[in-house]
């Protein structure tokens, strides 16, 4: 390994400990918290085939539901943007120097990202060229700067530990009935033998926030599920100041998630088996949703806050 400065020293030997023990896999632990997901989310499951219907499941839709179920049925809000472009860029040409050993400056890291993503993505592509000149090169300017951050202050990562950049992995509930999508940014290690001996990392170029912690549990669940053992720390990097908030995995932190997927399965198969109508729930997320025209959501927020 090359030698490393001190920041990335700092996460070595505080985040990553390559060379340290990993606690055992608790298989008592493992099936409690399956069979309790599993009886929690069963008439879910039961409805769902009735009808003949599958419900994915990913960290988006599980937050959209819980925090708001009209935003949750509308579905399909996303659009591009100059910050959510640049982090994404920012991602892949990470990825690209520290997993995928490219020998680049992040500014030629940056530009092989964005051709890459281009021919993956024609919306983002669209984004960039059918925009203002301004608009792609901000993106360009603030992706380097993300880039960066990113790897002057995460280390390079030995090829012993396997890491895998944006690895998706599934877990199933009633055959395919409910299907749990998973994709971390970040995995290290392999879920094999006696040892828990997998890390998952989500790297970020923003700031701390709650949703960070409940997609990483939900990542440690799907993990659990699908492989039958838990990863042994769940993890998010934060670019812009080379600091981090980590959690070893334990049984609070997987019954913690399978309690908040179970009730946003739950919630879900109401709307769309029993055809309860979805709840309103007024938020900061009013502000960029896709409904917030036409919804009155915004409006009764906006009155609470008058008073």
């Amino acid at each position: 390994m090359p030698e490393l400065n001190a920041a990335q020293r700092a996460v070595v030997d505080g985040l990553l400990t390559f060379d340290d023990a990993r606690p055992r896999v608790d298989h008592d632990t493992v099936e409690h918290i399956r069979r309790g997901f599993t009886e929690r989310t069963q008439w879910a499951v039961d409805a769902l085939d009735e009808g003949g219907q599958t419900l994915p499941v990913n960290k988006y839709t599980i937050r959209t539901a819980l925090q708001c179920e009209t935003r949750w049925q509308f579905g399909g809000d996303f659009s591009w943007n100059v910050s959510n472009a640049a982090g994404s860029v920012a991602h892949r040409a990470a990825e690209l120097l520290l997993v995928g050993r490219l020998s680049a400056t992040p500014l030629d890291a940056v530009a092989s990202a964005i051709e890459l993503m281009c021919e993956d993505n024609s919306g983002f592509a669209a984004f960039l060229d059918e925009g203002p000149p301004a608009r792609a090169a901000a993106v360009r300017a603030d992706s380097v700067t993300h880039v960066s951050s990113l790897v002057d202050g995460f280390p390079p990562l030995p090829k012993r530990l396997l890491p895998r950049t944006e690895q998706s992995f599934q877990a199933t509930l009633g055959g395919r009935t409910v299907l749990l999508n998973a994709r971390p940014d970040l995995a290290l290690g392999r879920p094999a033998g006696a040892d828990a001996r997998s890390l998952l990392v989500d790297l970020k170029t923003g700031t701390p926030h709650q949703s960070h912690v409940d997609d990483l549990r939900f990542y440690a669940l799907v993990f659990m599920l699908r492989w039958g053992a838990p990863p042994w720390r769940i993890a998010s990097f934060y670019a812009p100041d080379g600091s981090w908030t980590a959690e070893d995995v334990d049984r609070d932190v997987l019954e913690a998630a399978a309690r908040r997927t179970s009730d946003a399965i739950l919630r879900m198969t109401e709307i769309v088996c029993s055809h309860r109508p979805p709840a309103i729930t007024p938020g900061p997320g009013c502000t960029w949703c896709a409904l917030a025209e036409t919804c009155e959501g915004p409006a009764s927020l906006t009155a609470e806050d008058a008073h």
